[in-house]
C-alpha cells in the first residue's frame, strides 16, 4: 500500500476510534517530524503557525499555494497523517475546491 493512502486511512482510524487521540501542531518539516518521533499520531497544520512560518499575519496573507507548500514538506518528512486548518478557504468556492484537490493529491485532510 502507498505511503499516502496509508496516511489517510491512519487519519480515518483516529477519527473513528473510540480513543481520545492528540494531534500536535506542526509548521514545517523539521517540526512535523518531531511530533512524529515523539510519539503522536496526527499532525495538526495550524493556519496561524503556517503564517507565523512564512512571517505573515494569519489573516489569510498566506495564499494557498504557500500554505500547500508547506505541508507539502511537512508530509514528505512523516509518515503520519496532517490534519490542516484551511482556515477560509483563500478565496471563494473555486478557490476551496482547488485547495481541497491538491491537498487529496498529496494526502492531506
Amino acid at each position: 500500500m502507498r505511503i499516502g493512502k496509508t496516511k489517510c486511512r491512519q487519519l480515518r482510524n483516529l477519527l473513528e476510534s473510540n480513543k481520545l487521540e492528540f494531534l500536535l501542531e506542526a509548521h514545517n518539516g523539521i517540526s512535523a517530524k518531531l511530533v512524529e518521533d515523539a510519539g503522536f499520531n496526527g499532525i495538526w497544520a495550524s493556519g496561524l503557525s503556517i503564517s507565523a512560518q512564512w512571517g505573515v499575519r494569519d489573516s489569510n496573507e498566506a495564499s494557498w499555494t504557500q500554505v500547500i507548500e508547506t505541508v507539502e514538506f511537512m508530509s514528505d518528512a512523516t509518515t503520519i497523517p496532517i490534519l490542516l486548518d484551511g482556515d477560509t478557504g483563500y478565496g471563494n468556492f473555486n478557490n476551496v475546491q482547488r485547495l481541497v484537490r491538491k491537498l487529496e493529491q498529496r494526502h492531506i485532510a
